[in-house]
């Protein structure tokens, strides 16, 4: 049975699904604004940590910073999807989230989404790769809360009859290994820097202290 079928409705308008790189985008523009807010917010609770003093004091401020982020991120997402169906990196894209019934998702459902971008990542973030092949380009959160990435403009009823076709029909694979090679293959190097670096310079620290070590 088709996804047209499942909703009951017969091919009428086509409308555009957006695929995986416009919304990789967006979803990093949203990172980074959180990372911004987050990095203010972690700063005036650092200079409290740091007036408190003791490790008991530390402890309880970084254990309000962690619970702060997650409710931060909560809270923008959410939000943002139940009042525009745009969070600020959707904005920029010209995208936007709705029901697959063209309706604005409610605050229900905008929750039930966040909670299932938690399950699209917990698997090497397949659920978000997911995108990049499903013929509708929904992730496993879009398929959890029944909704749809469509351009800011788009306006349709299930009424009408629907039938959804990619933005980027047969290319989503392409966008999976761009994310690849400038997301992960840097957090991978990144990692084994942490991982080597000691190693590497307490052999320079050797190297160094041999040559300037007099020659008897």
């Amino acid at each position: 049975m088709s996804f047209e079928q499942d909703l009951g409705i017969s091919a009428g308008q086509t409308v555009q699904v957006i695929g995986f790189g416009r919304r990789l985008v967006a979803y990093l523009i949203d990172s980074i604004v959180l990372s911004i807010v987050g990095g203010i917010i972690g700063g005036v609770i650092g200079v409290l940590a740091a007036v408190g003093g003791s490790d008991e004091a530390l402890t309880a401020v970084n254990l309000l910073a962690n619970c702060i982020g997650i409710l931060l991120s909560l809270a923008y997402f959410v939000v943002f999807w139940a009042t525009t169906g745009q969070t600020l990196g959707k904005m920029v894209m010209g995208i936007k989230v709705v029901g697959i019934d063209g309706t604005p998702i409610s605050w229900g459902k905008a929750i039930l989404r966040y909670i299932g971008y938690a399950i699209s990542g917990l698997i090497l973030a397949l659920g978000f790769i997911w995108i990049a092949f499903d013929s509708h380009r929904q992730g496993w959160h879009d398929k959890i809360a029944s909704t749809v990435v469509v351009r800011k403009e788009a306006q349709f009823s299930a009424d009408g009859g629907v039938t959804f076709v990619p933005s980027d029909p047969g290319q989503g694979w392409i966008w999976v290994v761009v994310a690849v090679v400038f997301l992960l293959i840097p957090i991978c190097v990144i990692a084994m820097l942490l991982l080597l670096g000691p190693a590497v310079g307490e052999v320079f620290s050797n190297i160094v202290e041999e040559l300037g070590t007099p020659s008897p």
